[in-house]
């Protein structure tokens, strides 16, 4: 068995993890800088022609809500503003480092569709609830899994014993990777968000969203991922092996103001049709088709 240290030295040196495309290490880094102006911005994401096509497709769904088609990504920059270009080329980048294939322990599709969902309704949350990050709290969302797809894919014996304690015992899944990895799947999300230089905040979100009282940096876009996690599996009727045995954080809803069990209801009840559009929307771009139910 792997102790924990060695888990973590593993991910540290795995050659082949995937690392987040140089140009857009570069958009995060402009958007980041105050001084970059507009068109320095634009000249570099029309630098790839594929970036390009994507995140014009991207700004002109439903999910940016804008009435006007932007044919350019200079116009794109003018209407949806740096962190939205920022956003859509972090998740555009990042989805297709990550993309799996389904196995008898993994379902790739259901993967997807979890982690599209929790995406949107991070950011619709964000946006409903009055907080400035829903940019953020989108790529939060969209990534808060990817440590399950680091241990499926690099640690896959270790994996499969996991799903299989989940499905023959009463313990969660976090419960299951502490007993085999010493780890959980939120932690092994934290050193590859490391690895990607990811900014801090995005970092603490993948790594605490199933401890989100933990969070220090971020704690509302914390508890936003969380939420947002959790209410995706409440919308949906399929069974995730991945997040067995979660369940909101109450000091979580405290924070998002979702502690009042009515108000939750009706977020409940509400979200499964405002959201399809979006979430089917999004799925174009990551090639799968997600649906909540």
């Amino acid at each position: 068995m792997l102790s924990p240290d060695q888990v973590r030295e593993k991910i540290k040196t795995i050659i082949q993890l995937p690392a987040l495309p140089a140009i857009a290490l570069e958009v995060v880094d402009l958007v980041d800088n105050p001084k970059t102006s507009a068109s320095k911005l634009g000249r570099v994401i029309s630098s790839d022609q594929a970036l390009t096509a994507k995140v014009l497709k991207i700004a002109n769904s439903p999910f940016y809500g804008f009435p006007k088609k932007i044919s350019t990504i200079d116009f794109a920059i003018i209407v949806l503003g740096f962190d939205a270009l920022k956003e859509i080329v972090i998740s555009i980048s990042l989805v297709s480092s990550l993309q799996k294939k389904s196995d008898s322990h993994f379902d790739s599709k259901a993967f997807w569709d979890h982690s599209i969902s929790t995406g949107v309704i991070a950011r619709k949350l964000a946006r409903d609830l009055g907080y400035r990050i829903s940019g953020e709290a989108f790529v939060g969302g969209l990534l808060h899994e990817m440590g399950i797809s680091v241990i499926h894919r690099y640690f896959n014996n270790e994996f499969n014993r996991i799903i299989d304690i989940t499905r023959d015992t009463d313990l969660s899944i976090l419960e299951a990777e502490e007993s085999v990895l010493g780890l959980t799947h939120g932690e092994v999300g934290g050193l590859l968000a490391e690895r990607w230089n990811l900014p801090d905040h995005l970092k603490e979100a993948v790594s605490m969203h199933h401890t989100p009282t933990l969070a220090q940096l971020n704690p509302d876009l914390v508890a936003l991922v969380h939420c947002a996690d959790i209410i995706a599996h409440k919308l949906t009727n399929q069974v995730l092996d991945f997040d067995k045995g979660v369940d909101f954080d109450p000091q979580a809803l405290v924070r998002v103001k979702l502690d009042d069990p009515n108000v939750l209801n009706e977020y409940l009840l509400n979200y499964s049709e405002v959201l399809q559009s979006d979430i089917d929307q999004v799925s174009a771009f990551s090639g799968a088709k997600g649906q909540v139910q």
